[in-house]
């Protein structure tokens, strides 16, 4: 994950906004329980791993609210875009990448004018009484018209992605996902969560929870999905209580602190 330097992108400000336009997740994350405000101006990052750099931002005690994708013509998304987005949902950080796709070539008909003038002279002899007379006279015609010219063009494209990124107050420090099948077989239960990632300075950081760690029970309540596991968290919010916890086949017990805040949330 690397820091995006400022690069000058033409922008067409008659165009929609693609992050914007194509934007899926939370309106407002400011309005999400645990949002902390952040007085750091925003983060951007460029990557080539959405996956990798999700967890290690999540490590960080940053969780994502939502994304955008799309691919457009390269010199019409900027970075000014970009962050205009994440400043309209509260972000705080923003992983974004974009890779070219393709070109799009072609040529488009343009009317053009197209104005011709045609001169003439001529001589005239008249014969009379009074003798020979010569004239000399010269005229210009001008024709006003328009001609189509086909203009051709040359548009890349790229594909772009980007995910928003609040820095959130957590409870716990657990990220978690339902248990897979195969795990469950092992278990013999249908209840427990995974452990997918736990927040650096979390309280069950500090008890040494590790991913992939299966959540059994929280204060001698099991665990029978992710909803649950929510609504215990909520139950003994405040409190010191015991998790049980399956390692690599071993049951092991966590004392882990359930950190309260003004508002309820899974985290």
């Amino acid at each position: 994950m690397k820091r995006l330097l400022p690069v000058l992108v033409l922008f067409l400000a008659s165009c929609a906004n693609p992050y914007s336009q194509f934007y899926q997740g939370t309106p407002d994350a400011r309005l999400q329980p645990g949002y902390e405000s952040v007085q750091a101006s925003l983060q951007v990052y460029g990557t080539d791993n959405f996956d990798r750099d999700r967890l290690s931002l999540m490590r960080r005690g940053y969780m994502p609210v939502g994304n955008a994708s799309f691919n457009a013509a390269s010199n019409q998304v900027s970075e000014a875009q970009l962050r205009e987005q994440a400043q309209k949902i509260g972000a705080h950080v923003v992983l974004v990448s974009s890779k070219y796709s393709h070109t799009v070539t072609g040529a488009r008909p343009l009317n053009v004018p197209n104005t011709t003038t045609s001169y003439s002279s001529g001589t005239a002899t008249a014969y009379g009484a009074g003798g020979v007379a010569h004239a000399y006279g010269s005229g210009t015609t001008t024709t006003h018209g328009s001609q189509t010219v086909m203009m051709p063009y040359s548009v890349a494209r790229s594909d772009f992605g980007a995910i928003f990124f609040v820095k959130v107050k957590s409870r716990v420090g657990i990220v978690a996902q339902p248990v897979d099948d195969e795990t469950r077989k092992r278990l013999q239960t249908n209840a427990g969560i995974k452990v997918l990632v736990v927040s650096e300075g979390s309280s069950a950081f500090q008890a040494d929870v590790l991913p992939g760690d299966i959540v059994l029970a929280v204060g001698g309540d099991a665990v029978q999905s992710m909803d649950n596991y929510y609504q215990l968290l909520n139950k003994y919010e405040g409190q010191s209580v015991p998790f049980r916890i399956d390692r690599d086949g071993k049951s092991i017990e966590k004392q882990i602190e359930i950190r309260p805040y003004a508002k309820k949330t899974g985290q």
